[in-house]
């Protein structure tokens, strides 16, 4: 990106191509890069973004190699490119793909601050093209994944990142954040040193404390369930007692019942006791003597 390029070009078998049409264009014929004819350059079929940026190179032009070397590259001269070479009805044609790449600067890491029981880092970079490839590791070089990552475009079309990153293991005091091209694999790298004491940590108090609360938490629950079992007892020996108690009355109800039906029936014996001595009072054998 913003350097020079040259675009090759030849016909085979070699030979002399001054007097032929030499064109470069974008994908289609009237987008013309350069156009050379009649043995000069025709500026006037030529795309403005290319205008004074292109000129031809035609050191080697009577071998049948020529170039056009396009000055001051940009992200829009990213693509295919088509090298046209004509006379009368024979013509040839070649393609050529340009890829345009930006090294921008960074990446930068920066330590934001403790969050989320861990460090929080961001990594920044701009002036990338394409959008580079992004990679956390720790010292062994083992990957670690982004939380997020976010990306956008400037009015160049070059791209800015920024990655983050919250590390909760104080073992990782050394985090690395890498952002390499995609099309060529040039990477650059930059380290940040994590202090052990930035971690936040847990109080030794507070883990005897959480344990405390555990065991108490055991105590209160055997607590809760032998009081739950007494009352449970308490309860089954009430059942069992109102259940005797029960029992208790329904034979004093029947006592009381056999009791009454007996008086009654002595009753009812006395009299019938009473009424037969009373017949037997009455009808008293009666000595009778008969007057002959």
């Amino acid at each position: 990106l913003g350097t020079d390029i040259v675009l090759p070009c030849r016909v085979s078998p070699a030979m002399n191509v001054e007097s032929m049409e030499l064109r470069w264009f974008r994908s289609e014929f009237s987008e013309a890069v350069y156009v050379y004819k009649d043995g000069m350059e025709q500026a006037g079929e030529q795309l403005v973004d290319f205008k004074g940026r292109a000129e031809l190179v035609k050191d080697y032009i009577t071998e049948g190699r020529v170039a056009v070397r396009i000055y001051g590259l940009r992200i829009s001269d990213n693509g295919i490119y088509k090298c046209f070479f004509q006379k009368g009805s024979d013509s040839e044609e070649a393609t050529l793909e340009l890829k345009v790449i930006g090294l921008g600067s960074g990446p930068r890491v920066f330590m934001v601050g403790p969050e989320d029981k861990g460090i929080r880092l961001t990594c920044t970079g701009k002036g990338w093209f394409p959008q580079p490839e992004v990679q956390w590791t720790d010292a062994r070089g083992e990957k670690i994944p982004s939380l997020s990552e976010d990306e956008n475009q400037d009015d160049d079309g070059l791209f800015q990142i920024e990655a983050s990153l919250i590390v909760r293991d104080s073992s990782k005091t050394e985090v690395s954040c890498s952002m390499k091209n995609p099309f060529f694999g040039q990477e650059q790298v930059e380290t940040i040193s994590i202090p052990e004491s930035f971690f936040p940590r847990t109080s030794p108090w507070k883990g005897a404390f959480a344990g405390t609360l555990l065991l108490l938490g055991i105590f209160l629950g055997a607590v809760v369930f032998l009081a739950w079992k007494e009352r449970q007892g308490k309860k089954r020996v009430q059942e069992v007692q109102k259940e005797k108690e029960k029992e208790s009355e329904a034979k004093e109800l029947l006592k009381k019942e056999l009791d009454r039906r007996k008086q009654l029936y002595q009753q009812d014996w006395r009299k019938a006791k009473l009424y037969a001595d009373w017949r037997k009072e009455q009808f008293k054998e009666v000595a009778v003597t008969l007057d002959p």
